[in-house]
């Protein structure tokens, strides 16, 4: 009797996170999914109309969820028909299009509503949206290009680099899809799939050529490579910044040079004034990031820039100057002036640009001191963190000026610092005392 009761508990309990499994789908609750899966809720369950609650991902257009259900080694776990099946309706749904399968499978004739959202896709760096399309009283997200990718590269299926450079090209550069083809392009790096990526550089199709640079900029950020990639990669980067002429492009372009070359500075310089803010932000990332000490030429152009016409221009610099802050009086007089700019995004800029300088000048400290001042809790914030980093002793008053916390900034690194100051301060004095 009690082997039957446990098992029938069991069943149940089964039977309830798969329940709350298709609920979470439907409601592309993709950390909820994902906490059911690896909680034990069966991903491969055949249901009653034959399908799986991973096929229900599929058929959502959602590749978080999609991620959230495949789990570990899906190319062992589930048998070849099945993947078969999986690919065939994931490739289904991106030939005919989100509204228009909707449209064939409900017969309505209305508009469809269509909105932008996020999707927490779960391999990606950035945040990537997707379009959501309610229509004959059904809802799918319109990230099949991005689905139908995820389960080639789970199930091994090497699908050719150019053909996930188009599906990324048909989107913009936030969209699932897009993130997705360069998720994968980036994990399979062999020298095969290099050239083939880099052979679009020279496209006639814009979208296609910002694809690239944009899979050298993340190179840059986040992908252990062989020197000779890189070196090559900089003197296609190099190339590349005089020719564009796209300004999406070409601001890309520069955002990954700022990443990765050390000569970049000298050919950056000549797109300091371009006309398209994008360009002349991502050029003052770039001017003071490797040339040290900076040229005359550099440091004009950047005092040129804190001047902007354009208040992300102006943030992107005092973001650049911040790193020079300690060691160049002008680039520090640069963000000190930025403190005061009419914009408060630029403010906050120069302040964070300023908080992590760790620059121990009276004219940093006391910058820092008077941003306490200020009524946004987030200019406090940093000023108080920044003093905490320069381990000054008035960081007890600046916390208690920071006041209570707004719940977003909880996890804040820079709440970290500051209600962490006395306890790292007592673990270094025990550090340094010696023993009896």
């Amino acid at each position: 009797m009690g082997e039957q009761a446990d098992g029938a508990a069991g069943a149940h309990v089964g039977a309830a996170a798969g329940e709350a499994l298709l609920a979470a789908i439907r409601a592309f609750e993709v950390p909820r999914a994902r906490e059911l899966v690896e909680g034990g809720a069966d991903p491969d369950r055949r249901l009653p109309d034959g399908t799986t609650p991973l096929g229900l991902a599929v058929a959502s257009g959602s590749p978080g969820l999609v991620g959230a259900l495949l789990g570990k080694e899906p190319r062992l776990r589930l048998p070849a028909a099945e993947r078969v099946r999986l690919l065939a309706l994931a490739r289904h749904w991106y030939g005919a299009g989100a509204e228009a399968e909707l449209r064939r499978l409900s017969g309505a004739r209305g508009p469809a509503e269509v909105v932008r959202v996020l999707d927490d896709a779960d391999d990606v760096s950035e945040e990537p949206d997707v379009e959501q399309v309610t229509l004959g009283g059904r809802t799918v997200r319109a990230g099949y290009g991005a689905v139908l990718t995820k389960l080639e590269w789970a199930f091994r299926v090497l699908t050719r680099p150019g053909e996930l450079v188009v599906r990324a090209a048909r989107t913009d550069g936030r969209h699932v899809d897009f993130w997705e083809s360069l998720s994968v392009l980036q994990e399979r790096g062999s020298d095969r799939t290099w050239r083939a990526v880099l052979g679009h550089r020279s496209h006639p199709d814009r979208a296609h050529r910002f694809f690239v640079a944009e899979y050298l900029r993340v190179l840059g950020v986040v992908v252990a490579h062989s020197e000779a990639r890189q070196e090559e990669a900089d003197r296609v980067l190099l190339a590349w910044a005089a020719e564009e002429s796209d300004p999406a492009v070409l601001a890309t372009v520069l955002e990954a040079l700022a990443m990765a070359d050390e000569g970049s500075a000298a050919v950056v310089l000549p797109h300091a004034g371009h006309p398209d803010p994008r360009v002349r932000r991502a050029a003052a990332g770039c001017l003071l990031m490797w040339q040290w000490p900076p040229s005359a030429a550099a440091l004009t152009a950047v005092d040129a820039l804190a001047r902007d016409e354009d208040p992300e221009v102006r943030a992107a610099t005092a973001e650049a100057a911040g790193h020079t802050v300690r060691r160049l009086p002008g680039t520090r007089r640069t963000v000190l002036e930025l403190l005061d700019d009419e914009v408060h995004a630029v403010r906050l800029a120069a302040a964070h640009a300023l908080s992590w300088a760790r620059a121990p000048h009276p004219s940093v400290t006391e910058a820092l001191w008077a941003l306490l001042e200020e009524d946004d809790q987030e200019l406090r914030l940093e000023g108080a963190f920044g003093l905490s980093l320069l381990d000054d002793p008035r960081t007890p008053q600046a916390r208690e000026r920071v006041g209570r916390l707004d719940p977003r900034f909880h996890e804040d690194v820079r709440a970290d610092g500051v209600w962490g100051w006395e306890r790292r301060r007592r673990d270094r004095a025990a550090c340094t005392t010696p023993e009896r």
